[in-house]
């Protein structure tokens, strides 16, 4: 029998779009080690701080939580995910990272591509390739000039030992239900900057693009398919269809997954709120259990019945957005909607596909 091509998981989300599922499902695989969310503390907490509301709620979070993450620069977040890779390989396991795609973007990429919203180009070190993960590195494919340049910060050299999974949702869901944890647990509006920034799939598809090219150009022997796709929706109403496709093309046990789980407590379970019990305070514990505390305090994969009964309809999501926030916001998540379809649709038509309906 053949070996099994040794491999390193990337799940590149973004918010809203059932993810921190995604991992759940992954957990029970007894050779996968993860390592979620490398970068996002950093970014939203470190020295190299790039979140951009300004609010009271996030200034107030940030005043208590800036003294454990005032080393954990962008750098030292890339290091301690290269040497966490590089010890779970070196006990032959599997490595698996989770991260939002929005947060690993060059900054100099995004002031571009979001320079009709005059967004900032914020401060960034080139981050040097230590290669703390060299252990026991499989796929360690190099960087090569002739493609389209990787978007992120992280070197090529590391991204492209990966095999990444890009999880995406429909904006009719992703959007309202960003923009109310945000408004909600951060003050924020739709008129911020960092609104046109995270209310889009822009960097997901560019960082699909970078991999789908790259692989053109490599292709990875053992894989038929890569990057793949998975859309947040058919991994909740066809949970089992989806991993075991999933699975199968990536070399994974598809029986060893579990759809059921004990439920757990989101404070210690949720990476990006790693912080000391007297750092987590009403307002980060409310953060926390906005963004993971659904999946944390679940049985096993939650199916809104009434949520999925009917295909969405853009006008009928916009009557209810503006009477829960009033039409001056409705206006704009529609007009955020409109735009990030694009991106949804293109990455849809690369999706896993259900095989049963």
């Amino acid at each position: 029998m053949a070996s099994k091509p040794k491999q390193r998981i990337a799940l590149f989300s973004h918010p809203r779009t059932n993810s921190n599922m995604f991992t759940k499902l992954f957990q029970s695989q007894p050779d996968i080690v993860q390592h979620t969310y490398p970068f996002m503390p950093g970014y939203m907490w470190g020295p190299d701080r790039r979140l951009g509301y300004k609010t009271k709620e996030v200034e107030e979070m940030y005043a208590t939580l800036k003294t454990n993450y005032d080393t954990l620069t962008t750098q030292q977040s890339l290091d301690d995910l290269e040497r966490a890779f590089g010890e779970t390989e070196a006990q032959a396991k599997i490595p698996l990272t989770k991260e939002h795609v929005c947060f690993m973007i060059q900054p100099k990429v995004i002031a571009k591509d979001l320079a009709e919203y005059s967004y900032p180009e914020y401060s960034l070190k080139p981050l040097v390739d230590h290669k703390f993960d060299i252990v026991a590195t499989s796929n360690s494919d190099s960087g090569d000039s002739d493609l389209p340049t990787n978007p992120t910060f992280v070197p090529d050299r590391f991204m492209n030992t990966l095999t990444p999974i890009f999880i995406i949702r429909n904006p009719m869901r992703m959007i309202p239900s960003w923009y109310k944890n945000t408004s909600e647990n951060f003050g924020a509006t739709t008129k911020d900057s960092e609104w046109p920034f995270t209310a889009t799939f822009h960097w997901c598809r560019i960082l699909y693009d970078y991999y789908d090219d790259y692989f053109k150009a490599h292709p990875r022997s053992g894989y038929s398919t890569l990057p793949l796709v998975v859309d947040g929706d058919d991994l909740v109403l066809h949970t089992e269809d989806i991993m075991i496709q999933l699975c199968d093309l990536i070399h994974l046990d598809s029986s060893a997954v579990k759809y059921t789980w004990e439920s757990g407590d989101p404070y210690n379970s949720w990476p990006a709120a790693a912080a000391p019990d007297d750092l987590k305070t009403p307002a980060v514990k409310k953060v926390v259990d906005a963004f993971g505390g659904n999946v944390a305090r679940s049985t096993g994969v939650v199916r809104d019945a009434e949520k999925y009964a009917k295909p969405l309809i853009l006008e009928e999501e916009r009557k209810k957005w503006e009477e829960t926030w009033g039409k001056d916001v409705a206006d704009d998540l529609v007009e955020s909607v409109k735009k990030a379809m694009m991106d949804y649709d293109y990455m849809m038509q690369k999706r896993i596909r259900p095989s049963t309906k």
